[in-house]
């Protein structure tokens, strides 16, 4: 009896876990033959971008078979290198796209196009549009296989599915279910004084809310007072069974006095707002802390299409001698609830507060949405054209030797700005090894910064207000770990592996060549592995030439050559 007991339970269970994966109201299966366990959501909050999909757990392992999750065809392929590495793209009938990232490698004869067309462009990295007869698939077909290329921390699938190329849809929605019942965390609770005669428990500053008590999921904050227009902001997490991940939220509500006043829900999202992220956000905390905490109000400019309900933008005008009874409820998608609670109290400052402007050195002058901006001289030029600084911003521009700093770098920027810097008091044999790093606040470290030479300046477009500083790479790259020796025979070997690092700039190519001829390197920029398949090409004779060439981001050249012996069959 206890035996057909466990039984009918292991039979429940399994059946269970089959539903959760191929969820199918609308004919979708699930992409991998895997328990479905995410380590991000839709809509989760990253650098400069919503998270636009699930990241599915793979075991800590690569090679997994990922499937086509529907009919259609493969319209587009890309092998870049970061963003999504090797990524395959399928339309559907019903219009739908789906996207399958970071795959280790393509499947079938769709591997052997992806070749073909690099070696005939003689480009590792490349991005491919099919005609919708080339490569048509069937539900459950295997397409690629998961991997850990392009800007992948660890082997995952990241898996999309999108309206068209500029709106992804969160999949949970197409029944692309995971196994939660736990309900959502909260981190902390922040208060925000948004105008110069806003007060927040008597100044002037953000302050963290003091967790009065917790009841399970429900916390229950001490009263803060205030004046004026004030705005709250959170930070949160959510977690779903099986796996110990912290990630984003479906949807967060609040509540004043009992009238939904604000409310997001990750849903839908657009590529072309994606930079409006930096105003849902407390970015000045993000670039100081590299923490997320939402605002939960509404910048004026952050048309964002997550915004489902907005009272006066969800700022709380608070007046003396009222009290403002708030409640946020955060929820995951299969419902699961956690409520915050909070009381505001209207309390009029006996003192008010002047902002002012702060000082600064350099040339000074105001951008804004609506005009173009140009700060420098013939040393450094800048220009901030329109639509860049959200909001009517002093910007500073201070010159020193071989540095220069530019705005604040706590400013969001909707669009790159230009920043040319002259080369001409740069000794002539400096200036080929002549680069541009950004200094970070968050660990005081510089990094490249990509700049074009053009003339004899270097033109840096970029996102980030802060320090810049000139600095020289005369090294070059290193070839390590090569497995094979100059002279020797290895006609049973299947695969050349090397290694390819740079320790200042990092790499920007790598090519090799046997008898003179280009062959395709596998190339991962992040752990510098490189490897090439002896089976791509036959070669006359036993005797050949291998030829390694790496460069660096300013241009250092390293080449390794070679005699080996094998026979080609």
């Amino acid at each position: 009896m206890k035996r057909c007991f466990l039984f009918f339970l292991l039979t429940i269970s399994a059946l269970a876990g089959l539903q959760a994966q191929t969820a199918d109201t609308t004919g979708y299966r699930f992409p991998l033959d895997l328990p479905p366990l995410l380590s991000a959501t839709f809509g989760e909050l990253r650098p400069g971008h919503f998270h636009a999909g699930l990241d599915i757990k793979t075991n800590g392992r690569t090679g997994y078979k990922v499937h086509a999750i529907a009919d259609g065809y493969i319209y587009r392929i890309k092998v870049q290198r970061g963003g999504y590495g090797k990524v395959v793209y399928v339309k559907h009938p019903d219009g739908k796209i789906s996207v399958y990232a970071h795959l280790s490698a393509f499947a079938g004869d769709l591997a052997g196009y992806v070749k073909r067309k690099q070696y005939e462009k003689q480009r590792f990295f490349i991005e491919l549009r099919l005609n919708e007869n080339l490569f048509p698939v069937k539900k459950g077909q295997v397409i690629g296989y998961s991997g850990n290329t392009g800007g992948s921390f660890g082997p995952h699938l990241h898996f999309e599915l999108r309206e068209d190329e500029a709106h992804p849809v969160n999949p949970m929605r197409f029944g692309f279910r995971v196994p939660d019942t736990l309900p959502p965390h909260l981190v902390d609770l922040w208060f925000y004084p948004l105008a110069d005669s806003s007060v927040v428990a008597g100044g002037n500053k953000p302050i963290q809310g003091i967790l009065d008590k917790q009841q399970g999921h429900d916390y229950q904050m001490e009263a803060v007072t205030a004046y004026g227009a004030v705005g709250l902001g959170i930070r949160t997490f959510d977690r779903q069974n099986n796996t110990w991940n912290k990630n984003g939220l479906y949807r967060i509500s609040v509540f004043v006095n009992g009238i939904k006043t604000y409310e997001t829900r990750m849903d839908r999202l657009d590529y072309g707002l994606n930079r409006c992220i930096n105003l849902l956000i407390d970015y000045p905390r993000y670039v100081r802390e590299h923490v997320y905490v939402q605002r939960l109000w509404k910048h004026p400019l952050a048309e964002l299409p997550v915004f489902t309900q907005l009272v006066r933008h969800g700022v709380l005008p608070v007046e003396s001698g009222k009290t403002y009874k708030i409640k946020i409820e955060l929820a995951d998608f299969e419902g699961n609830t956690s409520h915050v609670y909070a009381w505001v109290i209207g309390r009029k400052p006996r003192q008010s507060f002047e902002n002012h402007p702060p000082e600064y050195d350099g040339e000074v002058k105001t951008a804004g949405w609506s005009h173009e901006t140009y700060l420098g001289d013939d040393a450094v030029r800048v220009y901030i054209p329109r639509h860049c600084v959200y909001d009517s911003t002093r910007i500073a521009l201070v010159e020193d030797y071989r540095a220069f700093s530019i705005g604040r770098p706590d400013i969001p920027l909707n669009r790159r700005f230009r920043v040319a810097y002259s080369l001409k008091d740069i000794p002539p044999a400096q200036k080929v090894y002549t680069y541009l790093a950004r200094f970070s606040e968050r660990n005081g470290k510089y990094y490249f910064a990509t700049a074009r030479r053009k003339r004899d300046s270097l033109i840096l477009n970029t996102y980030n207000f802060g320090h810049y500083k000139v600095f020289f790479d005369s090294i070059p790259p290193v070839i390590s770990g090569l497995n094979i020796r100059n002279g020797q025979w290895i006609s049973r070997w299947r695969y050349l592996r090397f290694r390819v690092s740079d320790k200042q700039t990092g790499i920007s190519s790598v090519e090799a060549y046997i008898d003179g001829r280009w062959i395709l390197v596998d190339w991962e920029p992040k752990t510098g592995k490189a490897v090439y398949d002896f089976n791509d090409l036959r070669f006359e004779g036993s005797k050949h030439k291998l030829l390694i060439r790496v460069k660096d981001r300013t241009g250092n050249v390293t080449e390794k050559t070679l005699i080996f012996y094998r026979k080609f069959k």
